[in-house]
């Protein structure tokens, strides 16, 4: 539900601009190939916002890419829909010497439906380029207008569109009538706007050149929050053929739930009957919205709408009800209608999802902030999300997708910002106990219990849900072990307050352990071996990180009877501001008994301990990895 419409290429893909014929790559400064896969050479974007039901977004554009990992900035997608028309759109190809070897037509666009097997959204399309030209280095450009029907998504500007791509030129323009109104949130812009008047209209444009691409460094803090970016908001605008306007996330929330969701609870008579009858014997609201929770999953399916696509108006309850599928914005307004009907109020929340934890601008109000929605119900002192567009997830939790960040709720007193639960360090946990044997040829059997809570619990979701012999195959690469087996695999999921996945193994490993004449040589922490992580000179960045974690295993391993049992004990202990790691490992009782603690705490860390962040790693790595000389008789 990414509302960007035509313009989600300024994010998902680079939108380039064209203000010169020379794509030689020999004048590009060298400081622009250093790191890059790919050069903007000059990308200019103009909009003319005519009048509110008239905006023409021209973009000229073109990038040269210097390998294969720079191939998927240059196809181009341009979306439309019954709000918006392409009137224009071409490109050429060039190559190193910025000789053209090949014109781009609108026949060579690919234009297909941006949503499968659905007839909610027939008239979200995609018209696609993808250049099948790889001898490298090469331009590709574009050039095409956009003429859309609505003033309230206004394209936005970010020059920088991956820390791999450099910008040499970019520019953005908009132009409106005299007196026109707007708000404009300008981000870590740092040159001069530019701004000039004529008689009918006025115009601001913004120029960047010279940004380098910048190296990669692990654990760094989400770059969108350096990167240049320009919003505009018109004062009043029209959506849809649906008028508004709105100065603050309070009022923003009103405009959503007076003109976007007004009239969309509309479900049947007979349904609202079946709902309550549904719920009749539940003892409490809650029960009650745990009951349509799980007929929503049972019921339902969601349906991907590419970005830019959906736009903010969910469809009526009645459609869902009758089709049984819908996008994230109809799906949460379907539940949303099904608590209605037994009076249990609930507020729709539109929230920028994904595995970085994004926030919305608290200050300024836009409509392109959020690309999901989902659900929350004020219970009394328990406040509980839903995720609508899961058949899966348990009633009450909210994955990695959308936790830890600011909401807008619509509520009946208008737009709330909100904030979604947390999993912190100690919830995000993996908890393992193994019990198993050492034969004397070196090979291991026995069971594993593991269980997986908070922020790890849904990744591994995909083993629960895969089939028999598909279990096997993800678990031979999530365990990656030589030569291990799965004897028997049970997957339980508890979807309780506190929900977790329990994953039950029976195993065998031949030759785990390696046989040297009457020795064998042994690494007792089997199931949880820490990577080295990359080392960065010259640091740049803070270390961030985004979520804690707690990993905790317990290993029993059953020695042979003809074994000496004389090893010494190990113990190793590492604190940092950032983790805390704990190896124990003893023979106890004929048994080789090894424990393990790593905790990862989340947050910032000053650039200039990444050295230690560094060698904290790599410590806990080398005594994963540590191993036993084990002596028969």
């Amino acid at each position: 539900m990414k509302i960007v419409f035509i313009n989600l290429l300024y994010f998902l893909l680079p939108i380039l601009a064209i203000g010169q014929d020379n794509y030689d790559v020999a004048n590009i400064p060298s400081a622009l190939k250093s790191r890059a896969v790919a050069t903007v050479r000059n990308d200019k974007t103009v909009v003319e916002m005519k009048s509110p039901e008239q905006v023409i977004t021209t973009i000229t554009c073109a990038i040269t890419v210097y390998n294969k990992n720079g191939d998927r900035y240059a196809s181009l997608p341009v979306y439309y829909n019954k709000s918006s028309e392409i009137k224009s759109l071409k490109g050429a190809i060039y190559n190193e010497m910025g000789i053209l070897q090949k014109k781009i037509a609108t026949k060579d666009f690919k234009d297909i439906s941006a949503v499968d097997n659905s007839t909610m959204f027939a008239d979200s399309r995609v018209k696609l380029y993808v250049p099948d030209y790889h001898s490298y280095p090469y331009t590709v450009e574009y050039q095409y207008e956009v003429r859309s029907k609505q003033n309230l998504i206004i394209p936005s500007w970010t020059p920088e569109v991956s820390s791999n791509v450099s910008v040499e030129k970019s520019s953005f323009q908009f132009i409106a009538p005299i007196g026109t109104e707007c708000r404009i949130e300008t981000t870590n812009y740092k040159g001069s706007i530019k701004e000039e008047k004529n008689d009918k209209t006025e115009s601001k444009t913004w120029n960047t050149e010279q940004i380098a691409a910048k190296k990669d460094e692990s654990y760094s803090p989400n770059p969108n929050l350096k990167r240049i970016n320009v919003l505009i908001v018109p004062k009043n605008f029209i959506y849809y053929g649906k008028t508004g306007n709105f100065g603050d996330w309070k009022e923003f929330g009103q405009w959503v739930s007076n003109s976007l969701l007004n009239k969309k609870e509309d479900l049947t008579e007979a349904s609202k009957q079946k709902f309550i009858a549904l719920t009749k014997d539940a003892s409490s609201d809650k029960d009650k919205a745990k009951i349509l929770y799980n007929y929503l999953q049972k019921n339902t399916r969601y349906i991907s709408i590419q970005i830019g696509i959906g736009g903010l108006e969910p469809f009526p309850a009645s459609e869902v009800d009758r089709l049984g599928y819908g996008d994230c914005k109809a799906l949460a307004n379907y539940m949303r209608s099904m608590l209605s009907a037994v009076n249990i109020p609930s507020y729709y929340c539109i929230v920028e999802a994904g595995r970085r934890k994004e926030s919305f601008h608290k200050t300024f109000a836009n409509a392109q902030d959020g690309n999901h929605v989902i659900l929350c119900i004020p219970f009394k002192n328990d406040t509980t999300w839903l995720e609508c567009t899961s058949q899966n997830l348990p009633f009450g939790f909210l994955s990695d997708f959308t936790d830890d960040r600011d909401v807008v709720a619509c509520t009946e007193n208008g737009g709330v910002i909100m904030h979604t639960p947390k999993y912190i360090n100690s919830t995000n946990l993996q908890l393992r106990y193994a019990d198993l044997r050492l034969s004397e040829d070196g090979s291991i059997q026995g069971t594993l219990n593991t269980k997986f809570y908070g922020a790890q619990y849904e990744n591994h979701m995909d083993v629960l849900l895969a089939s028999n012999n598909d279990k096997n195959k993800l678990l031979t690469e999530y365990y990656n072990i030589d030569n291990i087996n799965f004897n028997q695999v049970n997957y339980i999921e508890h979807k309780e307050e506190n929900p977790f996945i329990e994953e039950n193994l029976n195993i065998f490993i031949k030759n785990y352990a390696v046989k040297n004449g009457n020795k064998l040589l042994i690494q007792p922490n089997l199931f949880n071996t820490h990577s080295n992580i990359a080392e960065s000179r010259n640091r740049t960045e803070d270390i961030f990180i985004e979520r804690g974690y707690a990993d905790i295993d317990s290993i029993s391993i059953a020695l042979p009877e003809n074994m000496l049992k004389n090893i010494t004990p190990e113990k190793k202990i590492i604190e940092k501001p950032f983790g805390k790691y704990e190896f124990r490992s003893e023979i106890k009782d004929n048994k080789l008994f090894t424990y393990r603690k790593l905790e990862l705490f989340e947050g910032s860390y000053p650039a200039n301990t990444y050295e230690d962040f560094f060698q904290f790693h790599n410590e806990v790595s080398s005594c994963d990895k540590g191993r036993f000389n084990l002596s028969f008789l």
